[in-house]
């Protein structure tokens, strides 16, 4: 028990200088720990720096990104209006961050095949503790690229050059002086968006002004795939001549040239881009040729045509004649019809024998004579605006401009199509269904100041020759698709040129054509018909001031850039 005893005491001895060693272990650890500290700080803080640097550097170009696509998808085109918009967007994208930015810190601007590019410099990350041992401030750039998803455009002007737009509007400017410079300033700005791009036929247009009929352009007498010197049996409704003759022919029998005016197709051909084809004949456009009309309100029997030759300009009669270029009488008994509204039709007066008794202004003039009405100036196809000199080429026909006649919009919207159309006569737009057509987006530009109109006179003809002929000849039909005759109202005609217009319209934009309408002092009447033409309602823009129409033309102008640029 005593030898237990001892044991025991040992024991305890010998525990008390272990434990105390074991003590002394763990402050040896400690120490140790506090010697690591340090370092094991220094590097947490420079993990979190370098955690820091890479959030942000990833926020920096994911907002870069962002910005950069904003100014691809903006209709800027120069790179001073990219940067603009792509530095305020860069600005919002990076609010919060705490980074401290100026617009000196971005840039962006167009680069090559259609690009944007945007790029950020020197943007200054402020680090915790690594900066202990590095010069500074970390500096982190970045730098984006947009291809732009780009449409060309075919952008066609149908402008309206009837008489009125030789008038004022509050301002002392003409109408149609006002229209020729805002139209060259909207070529100006399409043009110069063409020169900087990088396709070479990015922008076409064309110029199409219109009154009571179009004028194609002489020079296509003898495009016979589309052009019928003759008016065909069908769908034209009757002829204003005894048999059906070729206008071209009269006008050579009588010594006067065609000055390219042409007559509006009939329904429903006029309101649509089907091409013309020789086996259909109503598709066919016919040349605008306006008959002689009687000398005046008495007939005879057997009078001497040089005691009948005379008019409204020369003797008050009970008619208002309009257009009488040639006596009556003809060559060899020199008998008269004697009923009015058939003197105009005798095949033989317009043959070569008359030639000498064709009145003089008649020649060489738009007032009477077979081109009455046809005053106005020729359109132009689509044409490439890269160059100056094509761009110079579409201002000088602007420029070229006149105010003659009525109005007829539809015919005018007609054309303005045929030009944009992948279709004869013109066929010069690109086919939609094609790729390269999946990426053009044709726009017209249509602009008026007034009602359609085809007047009620006061003769047997109840009407002066229009681009529908006389209205006896049942070629304008009304919303109905019923032919109007003499006993139509000037309403009913308005209304149904209106319908017209309206049917264009639709078509066209069912088609992909995109409708701006210009209303320039225009009663509600027609501002109604042109809002509805418009693809959108803010696409009609109304003029109350000639000398607004710069500014709305230039806005029309920025617009359709938009909309070459798609992304």
């Amino acid at each position: 028990m005593l030898m237990t005893m001892w044991k025991r005491l040992a024991t305890r001895l010998l525990a008390r200088p272990l434990t105390r060693l074991r003590v002394d272990e763990r402050g040896a650890i400690a120490v140790q720990f506090a010697l690591l500290l340090i370092p094991i700080a220094i590097l947490t803080f420079g993990l979190i720096d370098l955690s820091r640097t890479s959030v942000q550097k990833r926020q920096l170009q994911d907002a870069l990104d962002a910005a950069t696509l904003m100014a691809a998808r903006s209709n800027a085109t120069t790179d001073a209006a990219l940067d603009a918009v792509g530095d305020a967007a860069f600005q919002t994208e990076m609010a919060g961050l705490g980074v401290p930015l100026s617009n000196a810190n971005s840039t962006f601007a167009l680069g090559p095949n259609n690009t944007v590019v945007g790029s950020v410099q020197n943007i200054t990350i402020k680090p915790i503790i690594s900066n202990l041992w590095s010069t500074g401030d970390a500096n982190v750039s970045a730098g984006s690229t947009v291809m732009r998803s780009v449409n060309k455009l075919e952008v066609a002007l149908v402008l309206d050059n009837t008489g009125s737009m030789g008038s004022t509007l509050n301002s002392g400017t003409k109408k149609i002086d006002a229209l020729i410079t805002a139209s060259k300033s909207l070529v100006d700005v399409l043009a110069a968006a063409a020169a900087r791009a990088s396709e070479t036929d990015a922008v076409k247009i064309s110029v199409v002004p219109f009154s009571m009929t179009v004028n194609v352009g002489s020079t296509y007498q003898s495009q016979t795939s589309w052009l019928a010197g003759t008016m065909p049996s069908t769908g034209y409704g009757t002829d204003v001549f005894a048999s059906n003759q070729n206008r071209f022919t009269l006008l050579s029998n009588l010594g006067l040239t065609w000055k390219g005016c042409v007559e509006s197709r009939p329904a429903p051909y006029d309101v649509t881009d089907d091409p013309p084809s020789s086996s259909t004949p109503a598709s066919m456009f016919i040349p605008f040729f306006a008959p002689d009309e009687p000398d005046d309100n008495t007939v005879g029997v057997n009078q001497s045509s040089t005691t009948r030759y005379r008019d409204v300009r020369t003797q008050n009669t009970s008619y208002p004649i309009q257009n009488n270029w040639l006596p009556d009488g003809v060559s060899p008994s020199g008998t008269l019809a004697t009923a009015w509204n058939t003197r105009s039709t005798p095949t033989a007066k317009y043959g070569t024998s008359n030639k000498n008794n064709v009145l003089g202004v008649a020649k060489t003039g738009t007032d009477y004579g077979p081109n009455a009405g046809c005053g106005l100036t020729s359109l132009m196809r689509l044409t490439n605006v890269r160059t100056t000199t094509q761009r110079d080429a579409v201002k000088a026909k602007l420029g070229q401009m006149i105010a003659n006649g009525n109005t007829n919009v539809a015919m005018g919207l007609a054309w303005g199509w045929h030009t944009l159309s992948k279709n004869a006569p013109f066929a010069d737009g690109v086919d939609p269904a094609t790729a390269n057509g999946k990426k053009t987006t044709k726009v017209i530009v249509l602009l008026t100041d007034g009602d359609n109109t085809n007047d009620v006179y006061n003769n047997p003809n109840k009407s002066i020759y229009t681009g529908y002929g006389y209205i006896g000849q049942g070629r304008l039909k009304n919303a109905s698709n019923v032919a109007l005759t003499t006993s139509s109202t000037a309403t009913d005609r308005r209304d149904a040129i209106d319908s017209r217009e309206k049917l264009l319209c639709a078509n066209a934009k069912a088609k992909g054509v995109v409708i701006y309408a210009i209303g320039v002092g225009v009663s509600d009447h027609s501002r109604s018909i042109l809002q509805t033409c418009a693809t959108k309602l803010d696409m009609y823009y109304d003029v109350t001031d000639a000398d607004q129409l710069t500014s709305v033309f230039n806005t029309i102008a920025g617009s359709i850039q938009n909309l070459r640029i798609t992304q």
